[in-house]
């Protein structure tokens, strides 16, 4: 039988929750095997034993079974009389670690507590010196554990009668000057007073132990005034180095003291710590600690009790409210006890001062401040009488007004959430609450450019959340609409992930608590905290499914438009115009009568933000209420015909205003031809003069320097277009618009003008292109290739900006164009179509040109945009075109170059490339002309989603398998060459590797790809782009020991071609890094002896320019090559010793009158002619001729 645990593992559960403690013997290990704190491998150690124990700091309860063993383990280990003290820091380092999983709280109790360790642990305390800084988790559990051995029920006096631990420590030099020749007592309290003091980790403990140790009977009479004294006369003696120990200290003996020991402290304190002004400072640290004594000094003076007036609800049963109707109340009313019972309370006047501090501290900058500060209202107000605790909410809910900063709105909230909990909020004050909780859950205020609220929001859903505990249903029943609609808005609609999810937490709650909330099951399952952590999620599908509840339509309507519509995030205001849109669906009677109405009145504003968002919205309800116009049966009219006047004046209004100048204009260009794009969609009656004052709209968008409008702008003009220039009387208009884009895709000055021209001649309609046809495909033709391409097919007639070259994404862009133009014209119909094979062949042809194109400017290799947006387009008409139009020639450089594509250099034009090249091939109904189809058909898989395109070492693998196919090894030969030979490793490494592979696995295909290396590099001969890899591709393939065959075979011209090649690049050796890199391939063909002389002479020279960095390469590279390949060249056998010294004592980086002597010196030893300079060879031939 299954394990039900085990089904639901992978779905209901965490994937890391754990079940035990399954470390534990590894554990004891370690902790058996502790080293000393110098040793070597301590740290790598500690690191292990961390990590396998922070592994629980989520569920840390599994230690619990196991903690007395760890515990007593490092404690006998800590105890040893003998152990070295390096030792020792490291059980404390080992045990901070179990601290910090369980927290001290829990540790303190498993902590041993015989008398005997008393006087162990003070005397190891007495030794620690408080500025070794690496070793403060001693301090820190040596403290911990003091806090629990200062608990015995000795009194203190009766341990200094004898000496409990006769113990090798005591004779151990006192490091931090707390004497042992005083009492233990004593000795405590300087230890204590010692680290308070000490403002790090350890200072909290020490405060810890302050109020542990000061509290006891026997102690508090004889040290606690002192103690206190002391630390008061610290902090008015020096208000700016404040120790921040000390105070916790005292915050400490406040909360765990007895109400009567402190009472006579009390005052003091309270005036004290109001002096010191440290509410006044920036460091909310110290503000923090005074919060916290204040509001403890107002508990002392006040006596614990349970208020008597305070509301309380009763049964708190999920079960029944589920299983209640909505609306019915518990069966136990909430009671109000009106009558105070048993004694009066006594308010002394301090009380007063601390609750204006608390009230004071809920505005603070700190947020932990003002979580304190309302902790400690709620738990002093508890204690007052019911006029006074009325007083003090009246307070609180007064802070709550648009004067008070953000700060105290947050402050107020979380004061209000506390005092609900409580049960101190009576339910008279919720009809003034609620108002003010809609504003709190709604507040979000722009500060310079940014915005504050988001606390606020957070807040004010704890507080929706604290109601749903703390009333019955009956009493929140008036406000139940209010509550529920305002926490799903913010569950749907905040921008914040956070606000979201506690609205969504506070609505459930409300839900399960309440039970009168309307459809709250059915909403709360949906509105869960993963489906509305999705921002998009929640804005377009949760408020359309809530929508669809008739009680909260209105609410959602009413926020996106008085809040979001103007909101400081674009992001928001676009994703509002959507979801108003699936609103606008539900609701369009309101939409139209309300909503639209005021949105137009919106568009007057100064406000940007405002009037973007407007239109933006505008245009999603007009297209949505059209929709549902033709929809309807019988008909519907949700727009008047003064509406779509409104509406048609809306962008000449903006025109006239000038609307679309400076960095605002930028804003409202991409909503207004959003506007038009929906305005088209919704096929809205539109007035000639409208539709003029939209195309100028558009006209101005297309040449801005933002892709994102140009994109939007191109379009809202394919839709106008399609829309409203379909008419016959257009004629003129819509050629004056494509003669006008033609002429502007002509500019050289701007890319970006180009591009918008471009792009928006790819979207016209069928029906404007047509006509057209001939022009627009040469124009796209024209711009897709580079100047010098374009020349060489005939597409160029006036010479163009040289500037241009670098304008790759214009080319991208056309050529995306003419996709999109061979798809809207299609191939039917003659001679104005790409049916006609002239018009096909034009595209297919410029398309294999553009997967040519290697454009580099400082952005890279900017031609790879071209050469895929190449390879998208080519896929695109192959795969949909008739299958006729295709020749065997365009197929077979399709395919040839998309496997080409497939194994350069790009990972993503790799990965695109061998992508489309696998989809090609299994491409059904099958394509055409292709060749060696079936043993393709067999190299690459049916699913092209198998392989992992990006990764190299997936991809090469299957692409050299094609080096086997003689009609497609040419092109992959010459793609691995650029991949080989440039610099990144990994490619490098798998390339490589994959193609030698090949090469040891079909010997017989060597001679022929040997052959198509040098056709490629003879070739491509001065094209730098393919010879500066190829020269460090010929230096790994020759290197690699898989083309020996072919080198030593005397009748292969392929060694002699490589040299000839390889001179005919480098001559005039005017680029270095040429030069530089065919030096390696040289050296490699010193392995052929009958090409040694030659290579070594050509080398010589190389150890004579110049270049220093080219004669130390030359110098370092033949030293090499002799070294492994000296005895199969014609070197004199005796001389090579001399040779190598020669070439690696040698500094070659000498001046040339230097080096040139010993340059001259290795060609003897070599036996070969030294070279001789152009110049100097003349003078000799003159002086020669003269001789005779």
């Amino acid at each position: 039988m299954s394990n039900p645990v085990e089904d639901c593992k992978d779905e209901d559960l965490p994937a890391n929750t754990l079940e035990h403690f399954t470390e534990l013997q590894q554990v004891l290990e370690m902790i058996e095997n502790i080293k000393s704190i110098a040793a070597g491998t301590f740290e790598r150690e500690f690191e292990q034993y961390a990590q396998v124990l922070s592994r629980y700091q989520e569920q840390p309860h599994l230690l619990d079974p196991h903690l007395e063993e760890l515990l007593g383990k490092l404690l006998q280990k800590i105890r040893k009389p003998d152990l070295d003290t390096g030792e020792r820091h490291g059980a404390f380092k080992y045990l901070y670690i179990i601290c910090k999983v369980r927290t001290y709280k829990v540790l303190v109790k498993f902590m041993p507590h015989e008398l005997s360790d008393l006087e162990f642990v003070l005397d190891l305390l007495g030794q620690q010196d408080p500025k070794a800084f690496e070793q403060w988790e001693t301090r820190y559990i040596l403290l911990l554990w003091m806090s629990i051995l200062v608990l015995n029920p000795f009194h203190m006096s009766r341990l200094d009668a004898y000496d409990t631990t006769p113990n090798a420590t005591t004779n151990c030099s006192v490091i931090n000057h707390v004497q042992s020749k005083n009492t233990k007592m004593e000795r405590i309290f300087e230890l204590i007073q010692l680290y308070v003091s000490s403002n790090d980790t350890c200072s909290s403990m020490a405060a810890y132990l302050a109020a542990k140790y000061f509290i006891r009977s026997d102690i508090k009479d004889l040290y606690l005034e002192r103690f206190l004294d002391w630390i008061m006369q610290q902090h008015q003696a020096d208000t700016v180095n404040v120790k921040f120990g000390q105070l916790a200290a005292v915050a400490a003996i406040l909360k765990h003291g007895k109400r009567e020991d402190l009472l006579p402290y009390a005052d003091k304190l309270l005036q004290w710590i109001t002096s010191c002004q440290y509410k006044d400072d920036n460091d909310f640290l110290k503000y923090k600690n005074y919060v916290k004594i204040v509001q403890r000094i107002g508990l002392v003076h006040l006596k614990p009790r349970i208020a008597s007036w305070r509301y309380k609800r009763g049964t708190r049963s999920l079960a029944n409210n589920l299983s209640q109707a909505a609306g019915a109340g518990g069966e136990s009313a909430a009671m109000e006890v009106s009558p105070e019972e048993g004694e009066e309370i006594i308010v002394p006047d301090a009380i007063e001062e601390v609750i204006e501090e608390l009230l004071q501290a809920l505005r603070s900058g700190g947020n932990d401040i003002r979580w304190s500060a309302a902790k400690g209202l709620g738990r002093v107000t508890n204690r007052l009488p019911k006029e006074l605790a009325d007083e003090v909410i009246g307070s609180v809910i007064d802070i709550l007004n648009p004067l008070e900063p953000h700060e105290a709105w947050h402050g107020a909230c979380l004061a209000l959430a506390e005092l609900a909990k409580r049960g101190l909020l009576l339910p008279h004050r919720l009809e003034e609450l609620v108002p003010l909780l809609m504003q709190a859950l709604f507040y979000d205020e722009m500060k310079g450019y940014m915005s504050v609220g988001q606390h606020i929001r957070d807040s004010a859903c704890y507080m929706c959340w604290a109601f749903a505990r703390a009333y019955n249903p009956d009493d929140v029943k008036p406000f139940v609409h209010k509550i529920s609609s305002g926490l799903l808005t913010v569950a749907v609609f905040d921008r914040e992930v956070n606000c979201r999810r506690a609205a969504s937490a506070a609505f459930q709650e409300s839900v399960g608590r309440l039970g009168n909330f309307p459809f709250g099951i059915e909403i709360s399952t949906t509105t869960d905290f993963y489906s509305v952590g999705i921002r998009q999620n929640s804005y377009l599908n949760i408020s359309d499914y809530i929508a669809q509840f008739e009680v909260y339509r209105e609410p959602l309507i009413s926020h996106l438009v008085q809040h979001k519509v103007n909101h400081w995030d674009p992001a928001i205001r676009e994703l509002t115009a959507k979801a108003l849109y699936k609103l606008s669906l539900r609701e369009p009677e309101y939409i139209a009568a309300v909503v639209l109405p005021q949105l137009l009145a919106k568009t007057d504003t100064i406000d940007i933000n405002c009037r973007h968002g407007c239109v933006l919205a505008m245009g999603e309800i007009t297209l949505a209420l059209r929709s549902l116009e033709k929809k309807s049966d019988p008909p519907v009219t949700y727009l008047s015909n003064q509406r779509i006047v409104e509406l048609n004046e809306l962008i000449k209004t903006f025109m006239n205003k000038n609307c679309y100048r400076g960095m605002s204009g930028e804003l409202m260009k991409s909503c207004t031809t959003n506007y038009i794009k929906n305005c088209s969609l919704a096929k809205l009656e539109a007035t000639p003069e409208c539709v003029a004052s939209w195309q100028k709209v558009i006209d101005s968008c297309l040449i801005t320097k933002s892709s994102s409008i140009r994109d939007s702008a191109v379009e809202a003009f394919g839709e106008l277009c399609a829309t409203y220039y379909c008419m016959d009387f257009r004629h003129q208009e819509n050629e004056a618009i494509i003669n006008a884009y033609l002429m502007g895709a002509e500019n050289d000055l701007e890319e970006h003008i180009r591009m918008g021209y471009i792009a928006a001649l790819g979207v016209l309609p069928s029906f404007m292109i047509r006509p057209h046809l001939s022009a627009v495909m040469d124009s796209l033709v024209k711009h897709s290739l580079t100047p010098l391409q374009a020349v060489l097919v005939g597409e160029v007639g006036d010479r163009e900006n040289i500037q241009t070259y670098r304008w790759s994404e214009a080319r991208t862009e056309s050529v995306r164009a003419l996709t999109k133009v061979v798809k809207t014209v299609g191939y039917g119909g003659g001679i104005h179509s790409f049916a006609h094979p002239t018009n096909f062949n034009k595209v297919i042809k410029c398309l294999l040109k553009a997967l040519d194109e290697y454009t580099l400017d400082n952005r890279g290799d900017i031609g790879a945009w071209v050469r895929e947006a190449a390879m998208t387009s080519l896929y695109e008409i192959v795969t949909q075109c008739p299958p006729d139009l295709l020749t065997s020639d365009h197929v077979h450089q399709i395919v040839v170059g998309f496997m080409q594509q497939a194994v350069e250099k790009i990972d993503r034009t790799r990965g695109l490339g061998g992508r489309l090249c696998c989809q090609l091939i299994h491409h059904q109904p099958r394509i055409p002309h292709i060749r060696e189809h079936s043993k393709l058909l067999e190299i690459f898989p049916a699913d092209a989603d198998s392989v992992l395109w990006l990764f190299a070492d997936h991809t090469f693998p299957l692409f050299c398998e094609l080096l086997a196919l003689p009609d497609y090894s040419k092109r992959v030969l010459l793609g691995l060459s650029a991949s080989i030979g440039q610099l990144t490793e990994s490619l490098i490494k798998y390339a490589s590797s994959a193609l030698f592979q090949f090469l040891r696995s079909n010997p017989e295909t060597v001679p022929r790809l040997c052959s198509e290396v040098v056709q490629i590099f003879e070739e491509h001969l001065l094209n730098e782009r393919v010879t500066y890899p190829m020269l460090s591709f010929l230096d790994i393939l020759i290197g690699s020991g898989t083309v020996e065959s072919v080198l030593h075979d005397e009748s292969n011209p392929f060694a002699e071609d490589i040299f000839r090649l390889l001179n005919l690049e480098v001559k005039g050796y005017k680029k270095l890094y040429k030069t530089a890199s065919s030096i390696s391939a040289f050296c490699q063909l010193l392995q052929v002896p009958r090409l040694s002389r030659r290579i070594l002479s050509k080398l010589s020279v190389f150890l004579g320019l110049q270049h220093v960095h080219v004669r130390k390469t030359a110098a370092t590279k033949l030293y090499e090559a002799l070294a492994l390949h000296g005895d199969v060249t014609e070197v004199p056998e005796d001389n090579l010793d001399e040779i190598l010294t020669l070439l690696s004592e040698t500094d070659w980086t000498m001046p040339l009158v230097e080096v040139r002597p010993l340059r001259n010196q290795l060609c003897h030893l070599m036996d070969i002619k030294p070279p001789v300079s152009g110049a100097a060879a003349a003078a000799a031939l003159q002086h020669a001729n003269a001789d005779k």
